[in-house]
Order: structure tokens, then sequence, then C-alpha cells
């Protein structure tokens, strides 16, 4: 028992291969799988393109259930989900359009789809 709680178990956050456009021209790209040690950290990676005034949210979406909010610029950090609250951020690098999200001390149960958006989608 001892030597399996020795071993971290490594586990897949899925993401959606999101690459949507609207009618203006914007649109959004992120990656399709990472893979994450427990307790790791990791940065998911979302770009955008053609947003003057982009208004940028994080999704999540466990299995068979709808997507949550997770993050957006400006958000109330008690309004963050409890199972993420204190373990997330965002790098917002307006001149590269990049909106990158960053989970610290990486859990099992944050195996999940993580969907970045250019406006409220839910």
């Amino acid at each position: 028992m001892e030597n399996a709680m020795m071993h971290r178990v490594l586990y897949t956050a899925m993401l959606l291969c999101v690459s949507t456009e609207t009618s203006q021209g914007q649109s959004v790209n992120q990656y399709s799988v990472l893979i994450v040690k427990e307790e790791g950290n990791t940065t998911i990676p979302c770009s955008y393109k053609d947003a003057t005034f982009p208004n940028l949210f994080w999704y999540v979406q466990n299995h068979y259930q709808a997507p949550q909010i997770l993050y957006y610029e400006n958000m109330d950090a008690a309004s963050v989900p409890a199972s993420f609250r204190n373990r997330i951020s965002v790098k917002h690098d307006k001149d590269k359009k990049t909106f990158d999200l960053q989970i610290t001390r990486v859990l099992l149960s944050d195996s999940s789809k993580f969907l970045c958006a250019l406006n409220p989608t839910v």
C-alpha cells in the first residue's frame, strides 16, 4: 500500500479541440489533450484573433453535465467553483492574444473538458 502511494497517477484533462469563428472573423483556438501529473501544475493555452474588445471566458465541463463558468476577467474570487478556488489563474497577453488558464496542485478530480470562449456561451 505504501509503495502505491509513492507513485502519482497520471491523468488526462480532456479538452475539446476548439476552433470557433464568428461572422465577424473572431476565433478561439486551443489544444485537444493534455496529460498532467497529479499534484503538478499546468497551463492550458488559448489563443484568439480579431477581437477588438475580447470578453474571454474559461468553462469546465464534467461528464454528461452542462459547462459551468470557471473564470472570466475581473471575476470575484468567491465566484470561482470551490474545487478550483486558490488553484487557478489566467494569464491574458493582449499583444499576443492569448488567455491561458493555469492550474496548480492538479487533482485527479480535475479531469474534465476545459473550454475557452470569446463570449458567454452558456
